[in-house]
């Protein structure tokens, strides 16, 4: 291993921003956790200019942080594996079809296995396993519930994507299934073309649509607001969202033998509100074991950039 300092950093690309920070990797090769968690800076994504104007300034940004050893970065996408292109990707198909480990690595004159591209579940996971709430758990599972529900799984300490990189795809697994008689409920209609995925009912964007049909408040933090204050039709509805949302946790629970999850995104804020109906479900299956924990995400914004970062170092020679 090369014993000379380097400051290894981690970028977490999204639609509208890019969020950055470093790790500053000591003598000996030991991080500096508190100069991890000292910053994070952001620039726009922007891709008005097209993918090599973007692939350039986030070369320049990652120099501009004093990368001088392994880069990591989060992509909200999915990837060929092997081989690292950049399949589908909803909010930067300009990039689709791209190697960007290849092309940074080429911008930033590194080696291309010392550039880690991977999603940014993916990375957020890691990075939320190695210094946020899961530091010092071996075995996870985190839940980003926004849009969708992104998701990573963690086993004895290392990332687990399997072969094709589509392990713990959490919010599409289906816990509503499609009726055998009468009419199918169309929101349950997944973008991914199947019904009744978990992400359709639990996510940021089902529990809007689950209020609005309630005809409660639309605005997520102050329907939290009003539940937290008194019991009622508030309360009710996130019971409900979190005993769906338990009932997807119950067949990773059963599978993989999960004994944490860590909740994060924006609608994860409301964990203390949906556990309450995440433990009924999870009680309905009650083999006689420990319930899992379930832990409130502590790193934020900052989660997948430091994920990024620690997978650079798992890279390094």
């Amino acid at each position: 291993m090369n014993d000379s300092p380097r400051t290894i950093v981690g970028l977490d690309l999204g639609g509208t921003q890019v969020k950055g920070g470093f790790v500053w990797e000591g003598e000996h090769g030991t991080p500096d956790v508190e100069q991890t968690l000292a910053r994070t800076v952001a620039m726009d994504t922007d891709l008005d200019a097209g993918a090599n104007d973007l692939l350039d300034r986030l070369a320049g940004f990652a120099r501009e942080l004093g990368s001088n050893g392994p880069l990591g970065l989060g992509v909200p996408g999915v990837f060929e594996e092997p081989g690292g292109r950049l399949l589908r990707s909803a909010n930067l198909k300009a990039l689709e079809g791209l190697d960007l480990g290849a092309e940074l690595a080429e911008r930033l004159d590194l080696a291309r296995e010392h550039v880690c591209v991977d999603n940014d579940a993916n990375v957020a996971t890691y990075g939320e396993q190695w210094l946020g709430a899961g530091s010092g758990i071996q075995d996870l599972i985190m839940l980003t519930l926004g849009t969708g529900i992104g998701s990573g799984l963690v086993i004895d300490g290392q990332l687990y994507k399997g072969p094709t990189g589509k392990a713990a795809e959490v919010g599409h697994m289906v816990v509503r299934s499609l009726p055998v008689n009468g009419p199918e409920d169309p929101d349950l209609r997944c973008g991914c073309g199947a019904y009744g995925c978990l992400e359709r009912l639990a996510s940021a964007s089902a529990a809007i649509r689950r209020a609005g049909a309630a005809g409660l408040d639309t605005d997520l933090r102050q329907l939290c607001e009003v539940a937290r204050a008194q019991p009622g039709p508030e309360r009710e509805l996130l019971f409900e969202i979190g005993f769906d949302l338990g009932a997807g946790l119950l067949a990773t629970t059963a599978v993989l033998d999960v004994t944490c999850y860590v909740i994060g995104g924006g609608f994860g804020r409301g964990l203390d509100l949906l556990e309450p109906g995440i433990r009924a479900a999870l009680a309905e299956r009650d083999y006689g074991h420990d319930p899992p924990r379930l832990l409130p995400a502590t790193l934020g914004a900052a989660a997948g950039w430091i994920g990024a970062a620690r997978m650079a170092l798992d890279s390094r020679d």
